[in-house]
């Protein structure tokens, strides 16, 4: 950042504000379109966040990993190998994975956004409230409306 920032001496205020969008830990550009886009809309997302058993991912939405996957990083044999075991792992400490591609962030964003607020409306990616006590329907969604970040009201089921 303080390089960019060097090289950019006469920074008018649009830049410095996209400049201030930028995040170090950030490793692709399909992973800070994701964060950004995401963030605009209101969620907290973590970036690069440590899990156990599993190393570092991509982002995280509460209790959702997403992962920003490339054809360079996560076709061949071993890579595609290791995605499973880390997305195993994962599910194991009750984290669930979302794997999107280049293409559906750039150009299927709208339902990539659909999927992600899918899972988030029905909170399953919160983690539980301790002494919380849901009953089996709650868990899967109950049929309790909420709202989306569009500020539609939905009814699971």
């Amino acid at each position: 950042m303080d390089e960019l920032t060097a090289r950019l001496p006469q920074t008018t205020r649009k830049i410095a504000k996209m400049l201030a969008k930028c995040d170090p830990m950030s490793q692709s550009g399909t992973e800070t379109a994701v964060r950004l886009r995401l963030r605009a809309r209101g969620f907290h997302v973590e970036v690069q966040p440590p899990v156990d058993d599993v190393g570092h991912v991509d982002l995280k939405v509460g209790r959702l990993i997403i992962e920003c996957d490339s054809k360079q990083h996560h076709t061949s044999l071993a890579n595609y190998r290791k995605d499973r075991r880390r997305d195993r792992k994962a599910l194991s400490h009750a984290l669930m994975t979302l794997r999107v591609t280049y293409d559906d962030v750039l150009y299927g964003w709208d339902e990539t956004l659909d999927d992600i607020c899918s899972i988030t409306n029905a909170d399953r990616h919160r983690p539980p409230r301790k002494g919380r006590q849901t009953s089996p329907s709650a868990e899967a969604g109950g049929n309790t409306p909420r709202t989306s970040m569009s500020g539609t009201i939905t009814t699971p089921g």
